[in-house]
């Protein structure tokens, strides 16, 4: 992290009215810096000392996915969060972002929302990410002889010293490790011309002295163990470099947890990009043809005519496409808002939403020859995210489905001070006690005669409140029979 309070976002677009979006969006929160090509976005990106980069994928001189590798290359930048922004959308590009080596992927039109809480959990992570960092090298200088090898080389690269700790590692009593040249006698000989250039650079002053390095050591098993390690020059009474000071952590284990852990990880994106398809073939793939359907139906019962049977047969398939198009649109929308983490609430009023929400469904009020009596006075400002409506759109819907004709729904808004408690009453079957907790549960649904439905309206409920801070619930209505749902939303 910079030593700014002030995160920086790296903003990489060969398009200037992009980059000046994303200023819009990230400038009250962040320091944007501007780049309009590949090129320049990977010298400012190893210049700029930024916290995240946000990288268009097709530009003229330097695309998005070379620019990308080229960072996590460098072990310098390899844990620096890039972000891919593209307009394409296919799947092979997606595979391209993650080969590159990006931890993440916005699509253009690029939404504020999810920009703003993609970029802020990623500027978080890095934050712990350098914090630990921070922490284990302000820890390894107090490092004593109980917890690391710690190992004293002479200018000739042999060992003058070796502690206990050292001595363990390598099965080795004292006497069988003074001496010896450590690079030809202790190292697998592959890495030994390597870590010899190490050792020289070191003496010659071209790296610094803590720079940190990982190789491997050879026990007198034969066993390879994987050693990091920190170096420090030692000097004799006439200031002259004498030797080199090293301590060396064993972190075998912890490599083949990180493979683990890369696998894991391999297999959470491939879930994650199994559950993306699903919900793309939902939304897509199955509502195209359930459409078809709805307007071929719509216009055979417009235009023909039929006998009694047929005309029976045809109301049918179109009672039965309409549950279709209801349970594929609760099950994208379930899907979506259970992706979502977070939402941004604003000041809206609960009684114009309501009142909407009423407009939208008078049809199916006339249709079951229902009537609606909201007792709404005044206006009711909430804090909400305009999802909220569809928590409002189910409440009606089911009241309106659940209830006898000639019935009436009521709707209250009551004051708790700080909050808004919503209900609507219906007089309709009723919740037995024992159903209660049931009934936001996902894929519960209650028996209601001949009434069927996806199991997952009132889960979608529970989950765009939960995302709110509210509560939901269900009781009988006060009023008489039926039924009476309520949600809880704070006051704006």
């Amino acid at each position: 992290m910079n030593e700014s309070s002030v995160p920086k976002i790296l903003v990489v677009d060969d398009e200037p009215l992009n980059v000046e979006l994303m200023e819009i969006y990230l400038s009250g929160d962040y320091e944007v810096i501007s780049a309009y090509g590949g090129a320049e976005g990977l010298e400012k990106a190893r210049t700029e000392n930024v916290d995240l980069v946000l990288l268009d994928v097709m530009m003229p001189d330097v695309s998005g996915f070379d620019v990308c590798t080229a960072l996590k290359d460098d072990p310098l930048y390899q844990f620096l969060p890039v972000v891919m922004v593209t307009a394409l959308s296919g799947k092979d590009d997606k595979i391209k972002s993650i080969e590159a080596g990006a931890d993440d992927f916005l699509s253009k039109p690029v939404d504020r929302l999810e920009l703003e809480t993609r970029v802020k959990s990623l500027i978080k992570i890095r934050q712990l990410h350098n914090s630990l960092i921070s922490q284990r090298d302000e820890a390894q200088k107090y490092l004593d002889v109980a917890g690391v090898i710690l190992l004293v080389l002479d200018k000739n690269q042999n060992v003058m010293l070796v502690n206990r700790k050292g001595c363990e590692i390598l099965g080795r009593d004292e006497e069988d490790v003074l001496g010896k040249n450590w690079f030809d006698s202790f190292l697998p000989p592959e890495e030994s011309d390597y870590t010899k250039k190490i050792f020289s650079s070191l003496l010659n002053g071209e790296i610094d002295e803590f720079e940190y390095s990982e190789n491997s050591i050879i026990t007198a098993e034969g066993e390879e163990r994987i050693i990091s390690w920190h170096n420090s020059l030692l000097m004799d009474g006439n200031g002259d470099i004498s030797g080199i000071l090293s301590s060396g952590e064993d972190i075998t284990e912890r490599k083949k947890t990180e493979v683990a852990l890369k696998d894991y990880a391999n297999q959470l994106e491939h879930s994650n990009e199994l559950k993306d398809l699903f919900i793309d073939i939902i939304r897509h793939d199955l509502m195209n043809p359930a459409g078809a359907v709805k307007g071929f139906t719509d216009i055979l019962l417009k235009r023909s005519k039929f006998e009694d049977g047929d005309l029976r047969m045809l109301k049918a398939i179109e009672r039965t496409n309409k549950k279709l198009i209801t349970m594929i649109e609760s099950a994208a929308t379930f899907a979506k808002i259970e992706s979502v983490s977070k939402v941004r609430l604003n000041v809206m009023d609960l009684g114009e939403i309501l009142n909407n929400v009423a407009h939208t469904l008078e049809s199916q009020l006339n249709e079951n020859r229902m009537s609606l009596h909201m007792s709404l006075k005044g206006s009711y400002p909430a804090l909400v995210d305009p999802m909220i409506e569809q928590v409002f759109v189910n409440f009606l819907s089911n009241a309106i489905k659940y209830s006898p004709e000639d019935t009436c729904i009521t709707v209250e808004i009551e004051d708790l001070g700080g909050e808004w408690k919503v209900k609507v009453m219906d007089q309709g079957f009723g919740i037995l006690d024992e159903d209660k907790e049931l009934v936001f549960e996902r894929f519960k649904r209650l028996d209601k005669g001949n009434i069927k439905g996806t199991g997952l309206g009132l889960a979608i409920v529970k989950r765009v409140v939960d995302l709110h801070g509210g509560k939901v619930g269900v009781a009988d209505n006060p009023n008489g029979e039926g039924s009476m749902f309520w949600v809880t939303l704070k006051m704006a």
